[in-house]
């Protein structure tokens, strides 16, 4: 069956660490559109985030799925869809009993982040510097905490033995300790479901590529899901195959073979 939904990770999958995609991944793309694909970006950026990578491909209709699956981007109407918020607050206070030190990043649905006092960058254009009590004290869709001087293997170590309740937590691709909160249930292939149903595409007419520990579920989802070349050892076991790695257009290889 000739795939009807693709999902597209994007940093690391279509787009390589220069910000770029290249030719053949991008008319590899535009090809499986012509033949009337469902072309979905599923990825961890937020809405402000995606928009460039949807201006790179040309596209003026679709879905976008931001922010690990928590919002819904209509790209003909440009209307941001929340599909999930938390209550940080507890979640903050339990990250920082295990590690203290921790800053954080709230998603402000379109509009930009909240963030503490130590997050990395500067603090300007779409990040706005509060203090603690406003930090927490509404809803986010996502939220990314990030403890400076500890390694992602330390990390990992850490959270595999300390659950958090009513969220689900993916690491980041950096070698670094960067978490990314949603709520509860939510990811790139629950949002990827909830899609599917509302085209009308078969379960088997699904395909996924990804990179990163946010793409796992979403590999198991997918009728065909499809590691990318470099990936961590956890990514690829969740995959049916692997391909090539961005710099080697390992997208564009199995859609031109999808495609033919």
């Amino acid at each position: 069956m000739r795939p009807a939904l693709i999902a597209l990770d994007v940093d690391g999958t279509i787009l390589d660490s220069t910000g770029t995609i290249s030719p053949a991944v991008h008319t590899a793309i535009a090809r499986a559109r012509a033949a009337g694909a469902h072309i979905v970006l599923s990825t961890g950026r937020t809405v402000l985030g995606v928009r460039a990578v949807v201006t790179l491909l040309g596209f003026t209709d679709g879905t976008a799925l931001c922010s690990n699956g928590a919002v819904r981007l209509n790209l003909a109407t440009g209307e941001i869809i929340p599909l999930a918020t938390f209550e940080p607050a507890p979640v903050m206070d339990r990250l920082r009993a295990m590690l203290p030190g921790v800053t954080f990043s709230l998603e402000e649905p379109g509009v930009g982040n909240r963030v503490s006092t130590g997050y990395p960058g500067d603090g300007s254009g779409t990040r706005r510097l509060v203090e603690d009590h406003e930090l927490g004290a509404t809803p986010t869709t996502r939220m990314i905490a990030y403890w400076n001087g500890v390694t992602k293997a330390q990390l990992a170590e850490l959270m595999d033995v300390s659950p958090i309740a009513g969220v689900t937590w993916t690491y980041d691709h950096h070698s670094d300790a960067w978490l990314t909160v949603v709520a509860e249930g939510i990811s790139k292939a629950s949002a990827l479901e909830q899609l599917r149903r509302e085209l009308g595409v078969s379960p088997d007419a699904t395909v996924a590529f990804g990179d990163g520990h946010n793409d796992i579920a979403m590999l198991r989802w997918a009728a065909l899901g499809v590691a990318m070349g470099g990936a961590a050892a956890d990514v690829r076991q969740a995959a049916d195959e692997v391909t090539g790695s961005v710099a080697e257009d390992g997208v564009a290889t199995v859609l031109d073979r999808l495609f033919r």
